[in-house]
């Protein structure tokens, strides 16, 4: 995946899954002044804002080599199950993209525990001509989180002739 293809993601795509209830430039910040009684939130029901969109940003494997080595990202193979199973990154785990729903609860669980710890998020697919890493990224970007991809996936890391698990 091209950096342009990325900032494409995260500049049209991104903003256009973010709802429509979000505040914006053309919403004013308070209610006007008409004489009525502002309008408070309930004690019952506050007001929970929406979640900022993250990002998406490719990462080099010259970036990623030595983060991986020292065990201090949260990698995760979008691959499928079965590829994960063949041959992996060393401390990937494996998050097929079919598996997206089902594990996204105790995975957000992971990503905020890895961001508390400044651990960088990352994820791999095969190639670049695979599209799992970015429809993963981007969907976990549309929920407010920041992650990269491994610019040419898993085979960026064998033509580098590194271990697999």
């Amino acid at each position: 995946m091209t950096r342009s293809a990325i900032k494409w993601i995260a500049v049209a795509w991104i903003p256009a899954a973010i709802p429509a209830c979000m505040p914006t430039a053309a919403t004013p910040s308070h209610p006007p002044d008409n004489g009525a009684a502002p309008i408070t939130p309930s004690p019952t029901r506050p007001a929970i804002p929406a979640p900022m969109p993250g990002t998406v940003t490719p990462i080099p494997l010259a970036t990623f080599f030595p983060l991986q080595q020292s065990n201090t990202a949260l990698i995760y193979d979008v691959r499928p199950g079965f590829s994960y199973r063949i041959g992996h990154i060393p401390g990937a785990q494996s998050w097929p993209k079919s598996q997206f729903d089902a594990q996204l609860a105790p995975r957000e669980a992971e990503i905020r525990s890895a961001v508390a710890a400044k651990r960088p998020v990352i994820l791999y697919c095969t190639d670049l001509s695979c599209p799992d890493s970015t429809k993963v990224a981007t969907r976990l970007a549309a929920l407010g989180h920041s992650v990269s991809i491994l610019e040419g996936g898993f085979a960026t890391w064998k033509a580098a002739d590194l271990p697999t698990e």
